[in-house]
């Protein structure tokens, strides 16, 4: 009976002593695993952010193929706005466009139903979204030019048709 007994407490002890061994043999790798997924996302959201750019510049540059330094001094503007806005609308908008701008166009599209305050935040960025999927875009909550084209239409709409409620106050 005591051999037996003292045989469990061996066995035990070894098991709880590879227990502990896989566990610290898996934190650095865990810890890897994190540090590269954590570089990976920051890699995809600096390409998107490239991408972003080169469409905006490549859409001045179809647009007014004349003037190449305005192409140059949009992009330029593009870059600065950031520090002008606060980060969240520098995340979200990618395009020259005011928060004010964007919000009053998600109101006439029927996606936002937030105060029109040029403030960009979260309700802001899940009317993009709604509007994104609305109309068959990639829903990633950022307005880049294919989602500002769609929506700079129903910004244009309510001016035609005289909507009070944009202009009251």
């Amino acid at each position: 009976m005591a051999i037996r007994f003292l045989m469990i407490a061996v066995f035990a002890l070894i098991l709880s002593g590879c227990a502990t061994t896989s566990k610290t043999a898996s934190s650095p790798i865990q810890t890897q695993v994190a540090d590269l997924t954590q570089r990976v996302q920051d890699q995809e959201k600096e390409i998107v952010d490239l991408k972003y750019e080169v469409k905006e510049i490549s859409g001045k540059s179809a647009e007014e193929p004349a003037e190449a330094s305005s192409v140059s001094r949009t992009s330029s503007a593009l870059k600065a706005e950031p520090s002008k806005a606060d980060t969240k609308s520098a995340d979200i908008i990618r395009v020259g466009v005011s928060g004010r701008e964007l919000q009053k166009a998600l109101k006439a599209a029927g996606v936002y139903e937030g105060k029109v305050d040029g403030k960009v935040g979260a309700k802001t960025r899940s009317a993009v979204v709604a509007f994104q999927k609305a109309h068959s875009l990639k829903a990633d909550g950022v307005v880049g030019q294919k989602t500002w084209n769609e929506l700079k239409a129903y910004l244009e709409a309510p001016a035609e048709t005289g909507a009070a409620g944009d202009t009251a106050k």
